[in-house]
């Protein structure tokens, strides 16, 4: 059954163990390609099994040699390429006004090519498999014993094996050799001279190729996984041709007033553009833009004004080259990859502007929701993070308990219907030429996947805001913005990341959230979203025993969860932070190896610089929000940091000072950073005007002798657990800051002054 179930046939065909009594085959040479196998040979065995020989006639196909072409902008000619550039504007604005938005960007980018041929070179690279320090000589070398051993084992002359031994001795020595100048030579001078290089080296990613096995478990030739990609991005996409507009609150706002484009401000964001941002199917690059701001921005400010008047977008600017990202489970699922798409990099230029005006216009007249920390200026993931923590440690505290949903959108971003938000961009007295602008740049657009080498055929997108775009999140944020109009209880959103919880003193709050939970259901079907029920979890926020209480979305049972990992922490039932430090420690403990394998000859300034890049950034991740009191937690972190200096300075002596090691590194306890991180990000709730009001008390007395300006109200804690969490502990160390600190307006004055005293 095993054999025919994975189309196996037996090649052994007499038998394998001989007695007196009888002949049997008891042993296997299964194989689904028989002609694979050459005749099987039958010898005598050293017991009473026959010894089988056979060969597996397989050819091996070299695998290719792959090789990039990139453009050298360090040897460009600038110069030239601006003194044409200067000549083409006289040509290019002298009718542009009879020419239409696609000839005149046609003219443009003509140009740009046109430059970019002439006046910077190309070079190739050839992709290396080898190990980085691995050179010609260590591969003569490799070579070499290689044939000592074939020849020494042919020979059966123990003679022959003196010379393998000490070629091989000549390759251990040399590959040692090559590894210590490698690391302690070649590396920090790529770290001065070409610091992109250098990461790829220290952080390797994985093979860039993509395998992908279809639903029939056969895998996927190599030259169709793109256009396989594709199909399941767009089936992504909802094709809803005429949805029903359900009520939609409108608002008086002023008339939004025109925007103007100055070439000023286009010129500033063309200098601020980085370097390394990869182009779209337009080609036309960041470095080109930036060291030809000058005249550039005159071209494009035309174009960009242009465009915006006549509410018309040139086709490369609707066009994404989608390059996928895994993001977690099985890597030969389609499903499991995540599209960005590259757009044009002058696009993404004029949307930052229309961004910007668009934001301002929207945060003035307060339209966003305070539930929402996504994509918006002076909120993050800690100012949720904080927001949230702060509102369960005071049910805790209180000794009630509460009852989270945290919701999961599915594909949430490509789901947007254009129709549901034009309607919704309509209410909001925009200026009449952007909102035709926005509509043009979402409808009839385009995508194309990029995997293998190979890019798949466009297919068209129907519906979603295009991910990787600037315009992108803030439309999402409208689409999504009235959820919260939906629900009685308390909802946070960042971006999609919605967690839906209610404080439970009595039945009727579990009615209530399972109303809400209806309600949000309701809104997804009227807004064409939909909810991964197999995602979204419920969790009891307590810390006694009892009954947990169930919920349905869509008459489905939520799954109950005791952690839930939300916005990359992960949150106890019993709001310990026990699980997320020892989530942490292991990933922190897993690059350390790394770098003790790979990096253990380094130089200690190298060994350094990879330690609080790659280790201490995990340690340290929105650690202001869960910074643990117990000092276990406190210990088991520091002993992630002990362990990493030692190997920076290879000491490993037992009785070694391991504060002076860090002293003389000038690294300080990973406590005192927390501690620090707590403070800033106090400083920035306590000057935020609404996060200030929601979360900071007023003090009770200010002290003109004994207390600063600035003071703050500490909340009463009934527990210890209460008054360790961030607003409790965090406020009384505020209160204890100097005057001179304390009243620092400006964030980064006022990180360097704490410097001083944490």
């Amino acid at each position: 059954t095993f054999a025919l179930f994975f189309s196996f046939t037996q090649v052994v065909k007499q038998p394998t163990r001989i007695t007196q009594s009888a002949a049997n085959t008891l042993d296997l040479v299964l194989s689904s390609r028989s002609d694979f196998i050459s005749d099987i040979t039958y010898l005598p065995g050293l017991s009473d099994h026959a010894l089988l020989s056979f060969h597996v006639n397989l050819s091996i196909p070299l695998a290719p040699k792959m090789s990039k072409t990139f453009r050298n902008y360090k040897k460009a000619n600038f110069e030239a390429i601006n003194n044409e550039l200067s000549a083409f504007l006289d040509i290019f604005l002298e009718d542009f006004n009879f020419r239409s938005v696609q000839a005149n960007w046609n003219l443009h980018l003509a140009k740009v090519h046109e430059l970019t041929n002439k006046y910077i070179p190309t070079y190739t690279v050839r992709h290396n498999r080898n190990a980085p320090w691995y050179n010609l000589h260590i591969k003569r070398l490799s070579n070499k014993k290689k044939r000592l051993f074939k020849s020494a084992k042919r020979s059966f002359n123990n003679d022959r094996w003196i010379p393998y031994k000490q070629a091989a001795d000549e390759y251990v020595s040399a590959v040692k050799k090559a590894k210590e100048e490698f690391q302690q030579q070649t590396l920090p001078l790529m770290l001065t001279t070409d610091t992109k290089k250098f990461w790829r080296v220290i952080n390797p990613k994985d093979d860039n190729k993509i395998i992908l096995i279809d639903d029939t478990d056969n895998v996927i030739p190599s030259n169709l996984c793109a256009s396989t990609l594709n199909e399941c991005f767009i089936r992504n996409f909802s094709e809803s041709a005429d949805p029903s507009l359900p009520f939609v609150h409108s608002y008086d706002y002023a008339v939004m007033f025109p925007i103007l484009i100055e070439p000023a401000g286009v010129e500033h964001l063309l200098r601020s553009l980085k370097p390394s941002s990869a182009p779209g199917c337009d080609l036309v690059n960041p470095k080109f833009l930036k060291s030809t701001s000058v005249y550039s921005s005159i071209i494009l400010t035309k174009i960009f004004q242009q465009s915006l008047d006549n509410g018309f977008l040139p086709a490369e600017w609707k066009v994404g080259k989608v390059i996928p990202l895994h993001k977690s489970g099985n890597k030969t699922s389609a499903l499991n990859y995540r599209p960005i798409s590259l757009t044009s990099i002058p696009c993404k230029i004029l949307e930052h502007i229309l961004f910007s005006n668009l934001a301002n216009f929207l945060e003035s007249n307060s339209f966003f929701i305070f539930a929402q920390h996504g994509f918006r200026k002076t909120y993050s993931c800690e100012t949720r993070l904080v927001s949230f923590m702060h509102k369960m440690n005071i049910i805790l505290d209180h000794s009630s308990s509460a009852d989270c949903i945290f919701l999961d959108f599915s594909k949430a971003f490509d789901k947007v219907c254009h129709k549901l938000l034009f309607y919704k961009l309509r209410q909001l007295n925009l200026d009449h030429k952007l909102l035709t602008w926005l509509e043009f740049f979402l409808i009839n657009r385009s995508q194309s996947v990029s995997a293998n080498n190979l890019t798949s055929e466009p297919r068209s997108v129907h519906s979603g805001v295009p991910q990787g775009s600037v315009l992108g999140p803030l439309l999402f944020l409208i689409y999504i913005n009235d959820l919260a109009s939906t629900v009685s209880s308390h909802i946070h959103l960042f971006a999609d990341d919605c967690v839906l919880f209610r404080e439970i003193t009595c039945d009727n709050d579990i009615i209530c959230l399972q109303s809400d939970l209806n309600a949000i259901s309701v809104w997804c079907e009227a807004w064409r979203m939909e909810l991964n029920i197999n995602k979204c979890k419920r969790m009891h926020v307590s810390r006694k025993l009892c009954q947990l209480p169930k919920y349905c979305l869509n008459n489905i049972p939520l799954d109950p969860v005791f952690s839930y990992k939300y916005l990359g922490i992960h949150i106890s039932h019993d709001l310990t932070w026990t699980a997320h430090t020892t989530y942490v420690i292991n990933n922190a403990n897993r690059m350390l190896g790394y770098l003790r394998r790979n990096f253990a000859r380094a130089s200690s300034s190298l060994k350094l610089l990879l330690y609080t890049t790659l280790i201490r950034s995990k340690l340290e991740y929105a650690a202001s929000v869960w910074d643990p009191s117990q000092e276990y937690l406190i210990n088991s972190l520091e002993m992630v940091q002990n362990n990493s200096v030692r190997f920076i300075l290879s000491n490993y002596n037992r009785t070694a000072s391991l504060s002076s090691m860090k002293s003389s590194l000038s690294l300080p306890s990973l406590a005192s950073r927390r501690k620090a991180f707590r403070l800033s990000l106090f400083h920035k709730l306590f000057y935020h005007s609404h996060l200030h009001d929601e979360l900071i008390l007023p003090p009770q007395y200010i002290s003109p002798r004994f207390d600063h300006a600035n003071k703050v109200g500490i909340p009463s804690a009934r527990t210890n657990a209460f008054f360790q969490s961030f607003l409790p502990r965090t406020s009384d160390e505020w209160n204890r800051l100097p005057a001179s600190i304390a009243t620092i307006e400006d964030s980064h004055h006022f990180k360097s002054a704490l410097a001083n005293i944490v």
